[in-house]
């Protein structure tokens, strides 16, 4: 079932759009206009999928607290399944409900999901002028232009309902939106280095860091030696599909003293009744 039509036909509702996914369980949702992506390269531009892509919707999907209990507790490392606190057919499900109702508005949605940049370029170009498969969108660019958040030093996303507690999912469509979300300005990371001090494996470069071009300004964080968070014993989980990818550190030593800190600073809006772990705790976990 469709939801309620926009009385204009030719654009999309991005009201209507934001409630319906809402409605359905989506956490975050931004809305940036394909012009936000014209420096991208083809082989993460959304008009490398879809040619038609005006506007870029970003649906956002929280990794509870509590998936990382059992990791800070360094008793349980089953809370956070299969390198994922979030069964990737939810998001997939939701995403789907999602471009279901835009095209119930007769406009067209391709849903597309987070992937390593590690997968690209494994297929045969189908012609010259065209990026070889597989187009990789970054879901931290399209996140930020889509007003959801920034980078933090540590590398890690943050937006400032859940800091670094979230997965992404995009949808192109070629439907114009009446309002599109402005690139969010503030910042939530206030580089306390909390995140670089938890890491037992030295895997940040001290002093050094690494910047990568955004739709407005660019993002920048601690330069991370990927091949060291492979030996992390922390919660650092590798992809099991793609071990050379990054991995995902969320659930590892930095990413929970991320958590911890922008709680206990008050640096985000949603609260909890107790305190993620008690002052100057920093339980590492497993050390193998």
């Amino acid at each position: 079932m469709g939801g309620i039509m926009s009385t204009d036909l030719s654009i999309l509702s991005s009201t209507q759009l934001k409630a319906k996914a809402l409605d359905l369980g989506v956490d975050l949702v931004g809305i940036a206009p394909i012009e936000r992506f014209q420096s991208v390269e083809d082989e993460e531009h959304p008009k490398s999928i879809n040619p038609g892509t005006r506007s870029v919707i970003v649906l956002g999907f929280q990794i509870t607290r509590g998936a990382l209990r059992g990791i800070e507790e360094g008793t349980a490392w089953h809370t956070m399944t299969a390198g994922s606190p979030i069964h990737p057919m939810i998001m997939v499900e939701l995403t789907y409900l999602v471009c279901r109702w835009i095209e119930n508005q007769r406009w067209e949605a391709t849903p597309v999901f987070p992937h390593p940049k590690e997968m690209k370029r494994q297929g045969v170009k189908v012609r010259p002028d065209r990026p070889a498969p597989d187009v990789i969108l970054d879901m931290d660019y399209a996140a930020h232009a889509a007003g959801l958040g920034q980078m933090g030093l540590g590398k890690f996303f943050l937006t400032r309902q859940f800091g670094p507690r979230q997965l992404f999912c995009t949808i192109l469509t070629d439907a114009e939106a009446d309002h599109y979300d402005a690139v969010s300005q503030e910042t939530v990371c206030d580089q306390c280095g909390q995140c670089v001090r938890a890491c037992p494996v030295a895997a940040y470069v001290e002093g050094q860091f690494t910047t990568a071009p955004l739709c407005e300004g660019e993002a920048s964080w601690q330069t991370l030696r990927v091949e060291y968070c492979r030996a992390c014993g922390t919660g650092s989980l590798e992809n099991p599909y793609v071990p050379g990818a990054e991995p995902w550190r969320v659930g590892a030593a930095c990413g929970r003293a991320c958590v911890a800190h922008l709680e206990d600073e008050g640096r985000l809006s949603r609260k909890f009744v107790n305190p993620f772990r008690e002052k100057g705790a920093c339980r590492q976990g497993r050390s193998s």
